[in-house]
């Protein structure tokens, strides 16, 4: 009985050839990414390795790679009414969501607008918004102060989620605009055949559509919102309706810096963002590449 050996053939040479060198290339492309979230990841740690540390751990030289005796005494002081974070905690969630709830109750008409009317007035009006984008923060906080002043809104939730809003509205404007734009007008006069207003076809029959880049636009207004400082530091003086981010800024004494606490309220602060991305991940990428192949 006789066994027959197929033949290596120079095809098969090649494809080996082919698959190993995608193999290599592959190994190579992860291996760089690894690197880079590696760079990129290592503030996050030493931030909570910081605040894991006493402050004689904080100075030891050399430095304390990993924190060699765990100390929480600074998250207990994050939650104690020292640095007043807790209401700071609730001020920052309660004005992220109004920022992000009317954002979107603004831009989503907005953009559907802007998308449909042809000729200058569009190109005018993204000139504008764009413009707006380019002013840094601290160019528009006075005038908002000055105006926010004469109104008695100094010291309010209002003041901060309207200049927030000017600053989030005009990106969501922008970002929408092309979702709208490349949606297609025949099914929107199919509905309206169908006896669909203007309102309801966008809420019915768009939305539903352009779900990931509502989600991924939302999620940024948030974003925008939790982390400001600018405004918030001008627009407000009593305690008990800043945010986080100027509560950050109340740790850091005029003769000193309590570090750990430090580290530790900024990872309070940077948790929920954390949170926030993890579960909307495939919703914000997907708007994101949607967003990208539209005109």
């Amino acid at each position: 009985m006789t066994s027959t050996v197929a033949p290596i053939t120079p095809t098969t040479t090649a494809d080996s050839k082919r698959t190993g060198r995608k193999r290599r290339q592959i190994a190579v492309k992860s291996a760089i990414a690894w690197l880079i979230a590696a760079v990129y990841l290592f503030p996050v740690y030493w931030m909570i390795n910081t605040s894991l540390k006493t402050s004689q751990d904080m100075f030891a030289i050399p430095p304390q790679m990993f924190p060699v005796n765990p100390y929480l005494g600074s998250y207990k002081a994050v939650f104690s009414p020292t640095y007043g974070i807790p209401q700071a905690f609730l001020n920052s969630t309660l004005i992220a969501l109004s920022v992000l709830v009317l954002t979107l109750l603004i831009a989503i008409p907005a953009s559907y607008a802007v998308a449909r009317l042809r000729g200058r007035i569009t190109t005018s009006m993204m000139i504008m918004l764009t413009v707006v984008q380019l002013l840094p923060a601290i160019a528009i906080s006075v005038p908002l102060f000055v105006m926010f002043r004469q109104l008695g809104l100094i010291n309010s939730y209002l003041s901060i989620i309207l200049a927030d809003i000017s600053v989030t509205l005009p990106f969501a404007v922008i970002l929408l605009r092309p979702y709208f734009k490349m949606f297609p007008y025949e099914v929107e006069e199919a509905a309206r055949l169908d006896g669909l207003g203007a309102l309801s076809t966008i809420i019915r029959i768009i939305i539903p559509t352009i779900r990931p880049g509502i989600i991924m636009i939302g999620s940024f207004a948030f974003l925008m919102a939790w982390g400001e400082f600018t405004f918030a530091l001008t627009l407000t003086t009593e305690q008990d309706i800043q945010p986080l981010t100027v509560a950050l800024n109340r740790i850091i004494g005029q003769y000193g810096t309590a570090w750990n606490d430090l580290m530790a309220t900024a990872g309070v602060i940077a948790a929920p963002v954390l949170v926030l991305f993890v579960v909307l991940q495939r919703y914000i990428v997907a708007g994101l590449a949607g967003g990208a192949t539209k005109g």
